[in-house]
């Protein structure tokens, strides 16, 4: 603490008995403490504390790791596939819908039906060598050589073995989508080769959004006779075959299904 002189105003000791500024005593060293304020004294910024450098890289990497969802987040949406919604794609009862693995398309079945994705699955070699299959895929190589098998729902998918088989299979072609309605039927009727006998075909409206084609035919295969019911669906780089087939003797008892199943296929765009 400061003391002053109470005459003259300057700074003494406590323990000054005569003030040696103006030499007047201090008369019972009666001495007034310093009551004016002090200047606070600053703290060097060089000895505050700083955050831990392990601190600063967990915000670093907590803030680098939500910017990287964000993108995803906002890639993925931006991408994902565009899925239509009207009156061939609402469910009955006892349906369920199924989307291939690479969000291409999208199609109804009947939930007692199996698939099978045939260009992953392990069977799908043993499935291709079954008469149905065989039967079919020969249609599609008369077509086009690019044909791709994709997709194969059926009732019974234990390589068919017993019974005969009522199923929808997936194609694609690349090469077939160069043609319009009617010169893909007409190309068809061409193309297929003398077992195939076809029996109706439906072109598109011209009002119509998708053009759709539609082919009945039958497929001669020894004693069997296969009938199908396919439909050609276009998209932006290529051509869907769906084929919706089983004996010719059951194909009134399925038919139904056959058409939902097919009105139902839909593409996926971005």
């Amino acid at each position: 603490m400061v003391y002053r002189c109470e005459h003259c105003g300057q700074t003494v000791m406590a323990t000054d008995s005569q003030c040696w500024h103006c030499g007047r005593k201090l008369p019972n060293r009666v001495i007034k403490p310093d009551r004016r304020p002090q200047a606070e004294t600053a703290v060097p910024t060089d000895t505050l504390p700083l955050p831990a450098f392990r601190t600063i890289l967990l915000y670093a990497g907590l803030t680098a790791v939500a910017l990287l969802i964000l993108i995803a987040t906002t890639r993925a949406i931006g991408q994902a596939p565009l899925f239509v919604v009207n009156s061939n794609n609402q469910l009955e009862a006892g349906w369920q819908p199924f989307t291939d693995w690479q969000q291409q398309y999208t199609l109804n079945l009947p939930q007692t039906w199996q698939v099978v994705d045939m260009t992953q699955a392990a069977t799908a070699p043993e499935l291709r060598s079954s008469p149905p299959l065989q039967a079919l895929e020969s249609t599609f190589t008369a077509l086009v050589g690019d044909a791709e098998l994709l997709f194969l729902g059926a009732e019974d998918t234990a390589v068919f073995p017993s019974g005969t088989p009522a199923f929808v299979l997936v194609a694609y072609s690349e090469r077939l989508q160069q043609l319009p309605p009617n010169q893909l039927a007409a190309y068809a009727q061409q193309q297929l080769p003398e077992n195939v006998a076809i029996v109706n075909i439906d072109l598109p409206d011209e009002d119509e959004n998708t053009a759709v084609t539609a082919l009945l035919f039958n497929i001669e295969q020894g004693e069997q006779i296969w009938r199908c019911l396919e439909h050609f669906v276009p998209e932006k780089q290529g051509l869907y075959l769906v084929n919706t087939c089983t004996s010719f003797g059951q194909f009134p008892l399925h038919q139904s299904d056959f058409e939902t199943i097919l009105r139902s296929f839909q593409p996926l765009g971005s």
